[in-house]
């Protein structure tokens, strides 16, 4: 018997079947899409998985021109590649949070993308939004040490209560920050892409981006966009090749 809201295989979530590189992202290190378990199934299953997500909006990318993508998605440049659940961890033999989408640009510069379907829906508690004790080593000032002096306050705020982010996960944007600034020396950006619904949390949620970006957004390069406003960009600028992926992406996302 299927639990609610999964589907009988990873296969069935999915517009096209992960391609092999794909695939070897989500098997590496720590990241748990694909694993089976006795009573939960894998999480790439999950209608509501923000993982399928991002996969069925940036796989078809991977193959092709990626040119329309990144205008849509507002980034400068030409893409050299685009990697699933990237990993910059803040020191040799440290982990690291694994980042939905990486994009290199020729030139260098890395471009993160943070990907939230429902997580942000539910309020979290003050526990869960505190960093764990390595990311304020004694004497140490980790961000300013990479270049990130407002995302150290910023962090240091969050650290004791001082400020509070209940809907946004400004606490995993920070740690991707700061290991894209470790391993990224062509320079970073940070583009947190959600799908936004009505609501008062909804309203909450879009006001704690606005107020991390108002902190940090210039020292990060950070932005936010709606998964809904990237569906129109994207639609806007469709070629041929790119119709039934669309169609698939209205009909399954943002109403047939």
């Amino acid at each position: 018997m299927l639990a609610p809201g999964y589907l009988e295989s990873v296969e069935a979530n999915l517009r096209l079947p992960l391609s092999p590189r794909t695939l070897a992202a989500f098997q590496a290190g720590e990241a748990a899409e694909l694993k089976e378990y006795p009573r939960y199934p894998a999480k790439l299953r999950a209608l509501f998985s923000s993982a399928a997500l991002v996969v069925n909006v940036f796989e078809h990318w991977t193959v092709r021109d990626p040119a329309a993508l990144l205008a849509a998605l507002g980034i400068e440049g030409t893409a050299q590649r685009i990697d699933f659940e990237a990993r910059f961890p803040i020191s040799p033999d440290g982990s690291a949070p694994n980042l939905d989408v990486a994009i290199v640009l020729a030139g260098g510069r890395s471009i993160g993308i943070e990907s939230k379907f429902t997580e942000w829906h539910t309020p979290r508690r003050p526990a869960k939004i505190r960093f764990k004790d390595k990311y304020f080593p004694d004497g140490v000032k980790l961000w300013t040490s990479r270049g990130l002096p407002g995302c150290q306050e910023l962090a240091e705020e969050i650290q004791s209560g001082q400020t509070r982010y209940r809907y946004f996960y400004a606490t995993q944007l920070l740690k991707h920050a700061l290991g894209m600034a470790t391993q990224c020396p062509g320079g970073i950006g940070l583009l947190y892409l959600y799908y936004d619904w009505s609501g008062p949390a909804a309203r909450e949620h879009r006001r704690e981006i606005e107020r991390f970006a108002g902190r940090v957004g210039p020292e990060l390069g950070f932005r936010s966009l709606s998964y809904q406003e990237l569906f129109l960009r994207l639609r806007q600028t469709q070629a041929p090749a790119d119709q039934e992926y669309l169609a698939y992406l209205q009909a399954r996302y943002f109403g047939g």
